[in-house]
């Protein structure tokens, strides 16, 4: 089968350079948890917790043991601006939604600069993979194509890439050649079903079910779920209304306010923050909605899933474990809702900012959308007012 451009630009980005990993963690809280004899002394669980820097809330031994310790930048450097570089030496605008393909490399949608770049989490090589920099509609090869404030994507197992055009309320495709074209939406904002004739207000979020045979897309202005059929290029409407609303149900019976993303989990369900609900949903492949976090008010605290709050949540991803992570954009934080439902804090003071360094004194500005790394077991968090990649470790 041939390779889609992901793959192809896997093999470019993985040639530009080498470097060498730092550790993704120590192993010090148990050595300073347990005194010799393999009992818990208390004295030394409180140096460890102020050592790592996950006192309280930033920490969970039960629901996210050991997992991480500090927050970098990967990256950006805090100016908006398009440029190929490494590290810091890249610019970046507004990066939005982001994904990972099977070989470990990372795309993003960077909305400011109209571009679907790719980020290389070994060596920290930014990429252009397809737009002109321009706000524009344009099916076509890489550069030459045209997009308008792209903001959700995903990758499929060959390397065929999907996006989510806002603007231009359409979705689109980089197939294998590297060509941008279109495959769904008319380009002008509105609520209709089908096939050619589909329409779309907005649409924020992709993911594939697990046959990668549908594409999800959550239609952001209309409050819906909507499933495009790969096969017959059939758009349907899997659940919403077009209705504005707070309601677990099936179908047309449930309801959105503004659903931001969607990312698929191990067991084949979908993930969707829901914006102005600030809440976390969770969608069957049959069309069932169930809030499981968030007790849809702004606001900011931890515990038990409904109860907890959220402040605009924008992203989602799911661990090995099941742990589901989330971009608390308008909180400047990354929480957790562990596999009982309750909901902690992992990383983020709550003030917008810039600071790396442990969980607890790190700070974010407006993170928008994460990735899980399963082979190096780090966060990979998209960084709206940053216009940064950061990496939770």
């Amino acid at each position: 089968m041939r390779a889609g451009v992901a793959q192809i630009m896997d093999q470019t980005l993985a040639e530009e350079s080498k470097l060498t990993l730092a550790p993704l963690y120590d192993q010090r809280t148990q050595t300073e948890l347990l005194n010799k004899k393999g009992k818990v002394s208390m004295k030394k669980i409180i140096i460890g917790m102020l050592t790592l820097g996950i006192m309280g809330a930033y920490w969970d031994v039960a629901a996210n043991p050991n997992l991480f310790s500090e927050v970098l930048t990967s990256a950006g450097c805090g100016k908006p601006g398009s440029q190929d570089a490494r590290g810091q030496d890249a610019l970046l605008n507004r990066p939005h939604g982001i994904t990972q393909a099977n070989s470990g490399m990372v795309y993003f949608a960077d909305r400011g600069n109209h571009q679907i770049r790719a980020f290389d989490p070994k060596t920290s090589v930014i990429r252009t993979v397809a737009g002109s920099g321009k706000a524009e509609f344009v099916d076509g090869q890489g550069n030459n194509a045209g997009f308008n404030q792209p903001i959700g994507i995903t990758v499929d197992s060959n390397g065929m890439i999907y996006v989510a055009d806002r603007e231009n309320h359409r979705v689109r495709k980089i197939d294998s050649n590297g060509d941008v074209i279109t495959i769904a939406g008319t380009g002008v904002a509105g609520f209709v079903d089908g096939a050619l004739e589909a329409q779309f207000n907005q649409p924020y979020g992709v993911a594939l079910n697990t046959t990668e045979e549908e594409l999800l897309i959550t239609d952001y202005l209309n409050h819906s779920i909507r499933k495009l059929d790969l096969k017959t290029g059939v758009v349907s409407t899997l659940a919403g209304n077009g209705v504005a609303g707070n309601i677990d149900g099936k179908r047309d019976q449930a309801r959105f306010n503004q659903p931001y993303s969607i990312k698929r989990d191990p067991q084949g369900n979908f993930l969707i923050p829901d914006q102005l609900n600030h809440s976390i949903r969770r969608l069957t492949p049959e069309g069932v909605v169930t809030t499981i976090a968030g007790n849809g008010k702004p606001g900011f605290a931890d515990g038990e899933g409904l109860a907890a709050q959220f402040n605009n949540p924008t992203g989602v991803a799911v661990d090995s474990e099941g742990r589901i992570y989330v971009a608390d954009r308008n909180n400047h934080r990354i929480r957790f809702i562990s596999p009982d439902g309750s909901v902690g804090t992992l990383a983020g003071t709550g003030t917008e900012g810039d600071h790396d360094g442990s969980l607890a004194e790190s700070e974010f500005r407006r993170p928008l959308d994460l990735v899980y790394d399963s082979a190096l077991k780090t966060l990979i968090v998209s960084e709206e007012n940053g216009h940064r990649i950061r990496t939770i470790r």
